[in-house]
Protein backbone atom coordinates (compact mmCIF):
# COMPACT_ATOMS: atom_id res chain seq x y z
CA UNK A 1 0.00 0.00 0.00
CA UNK A 2 1.44 3.42 -0.96
CA UNK A 3 2.36 5.89 1.78
CA UNK A 4 1.34 8.80 -0.47
CA UNK A 5 -1.36 8.54 -3.14
CA UNK A 6 -2.24 11.42 -5.44
CA UNK A 7 -4.82 10.99 -8.20
CA UNK A 8 -5.84 13.62 -10.76
CA UNK A 9 -4.94 16.43 -8.36
CA UNK A 10 -5.84 19.97 -9.39
CA UNK A 11 -5.70 23.36 -7.65
CA UNK A 12 -7.08 26.56 -9.13
CA UNK A 13 -6.89 30.07 -7.70
CA UNK A 14 -9.07 33.02 -8.64
CA UNK A 15 -6.88 36.11 -8.98
CA UNK A 16 -8.24 39.65 -9.21
CA UNK A 17 -7.43 41.27 -12.56
CA UNK A 18 -5.71 44.62 -12.10
CA UNK A 19 -6.33 47.57 -14.37
CA UNK A 20 -3.54 50.08 -14.90
CA UNK A 21 -3.67 53.72 -13.85
CA UNK A 22 -5.89 55.70 -11.49
CA UNK A 23 -9.12 55.08 -13.44
CA UNK A 24 -8.37 51.36 -13.51
CA UNK A 25 -7.89 51.34 -9.74
CA UNK A 26 -11.21 53.15 -9.18
CA UNK A 27 -12.96 50.83 -11.64
CA UNK A 28 -11.67 47.73 -9.82
CA UNK A 29 -13.19 49.04 -6.57
CA UNK A 30 -16.65 48.98 -8.17
CA UNK A 31 -16.41 45.93 -10.40
CA UNK A 32 -13.63 43.40 -9.97
CA UNK A 33 -12.84 40.84 -12.64
CA UNK A 34 -11.11 37.57 -11.81
CA UNK A 35 -8.82 35.29 -13.76
CA UNK A 36 -8.56 31.54 -13.07
CA UNK A 37 -4.96 30.43 -12.48
CA UNK A 38 -4.22 26.70 -12.63
CA UNK A 39 -1.48 26.10 -10.07
CA UNK A 40 -1.59 22.28 -10.26
CA UNK A 41 -3.11 20.55 -13.27
CA UNK A 42 -4.06 16.87 -13.20
CA UNK A 43 -1.08 15.19 -11.51
CA UNK A 44 -1.07 11.60 -10.28
CA UNK A 45 1.63 9.64 -8.46
CA UNK A 46 2.17 7.23 -5.59
CA UNK A 47 5.11 6.79 -3.25
CA UNK A 48 5.65 3.51 -1.42
CA UNK A 49 7.28 2.98 1.95
CA UNK A 50 11.07 3.22 1.73
CA UNK A 51 11.12 5.08 -1.59
CA UNK A 52 13.09 8.31 -1.86
CA UNK A 53 11.87 10.87 -4.39
CA UNK A 54 12.72 14.37 -5.55
CA UNK A 55 10.08 16.85 -6.65
CA UNK A 56 11.69 19.34 -9.03
CA UNK A 57 10.54 21.87 -11.60
CA UNK A 58 10.76 25.51 -12.60
CA UNK A 59 9.35 28.41 -10.58
CA UNK A 60 5.57 28.45 -10.76
CA UNK A 61 5.28 24.77 -11.65
CA UNK A 62 3.10 23.97 -8.60
CA UNK A 63 5.63 22.20 -6.37
CA UNK A 64 4.85 24.16 -3.18
CA UNK A 65 1.11 24.08 -3.88
CA UNK A 66 1.25 20.29 -4.19
CA UNK A 67 3.20 19.96 -0.92
CA UNK A 68 0.67 22.24 0.81
CA UNK A 69 -2.14 19.95 -0.35
CA UNK A 70 -0.20 16.92 0.95
CA UNK A 71 0.09 18.60 4.37
CA UNK A 72 -3.55 19.74 4.47
CA UNK A 73 -2.75 23.46 4.35
CA UNK A 74 -4.63 23.74 1.04
CA UNK A 75 -7.74 21.92 -0.16
CA UNK A 76 -7.57 20.59 -3.74
CA UNK A 77 -9.99 21.96 -6.33
CA UNK A 78 -10.44 18.37 -7.53
CA UNK A 79 -8.74 14.99 -7.33
CA UNK A 80 -7.71 13.02 -4.26
CA UNK A 81 -4.80 12.98 -1.82
CA UNK A 82 -4.01 10.39 0.85
CA UNK A 83 -0.99 10.38 3.16
CA UNK A 84 -0.68 7.24 5.31
CA UNK A 85 -4.35 6.54 4.55
CA UNK A 86 -5.39 9.99 5.81
CA UNK A 87 -7.04 12.71 3.72
CA UNK A 88 -4.82 15.62 4.85
CA UNK A 89 -7.29 18.52 4.68
CA UNK A 90 -9.95 16.52 6.56
CA UNK A 91 -7.61 15.35 9.34
CA UNK A 92 -4.91 18.00 9.39
CA UNK A 93 -3.85 17.55 13.03
CA UNK A 94 -3.58 13.77 12.76
CA UNK A 95 -1.64 14.13 9.50
CA UNK A 96 0.74 16.71 11.05
CA UNK A 97 1.72 14.26 13.80
CA UNK A 98 3.16 11.89 11.18
CA UNK A 99 4.91 14.20 8.71
CA UNK A 100 7.40 17.05 8.61
CA UNK A 101 7.70 19.82 6.03
CA UNK A 102 10.03 22.82 5.88
CA UNK A 103 9.49 25.71 3.45
CA UNK A 104 12.55 27.87 2.86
Amino acid sequence: MPVIEVEHLMKDFMIAKRETGFLGAVKSLVKREHIKKEAVKDISFSINEGEMVGYIGPNGAGKSTTIKMLTGILVPTSGSVKVNGIIPYENRQENAKNIGVVFG
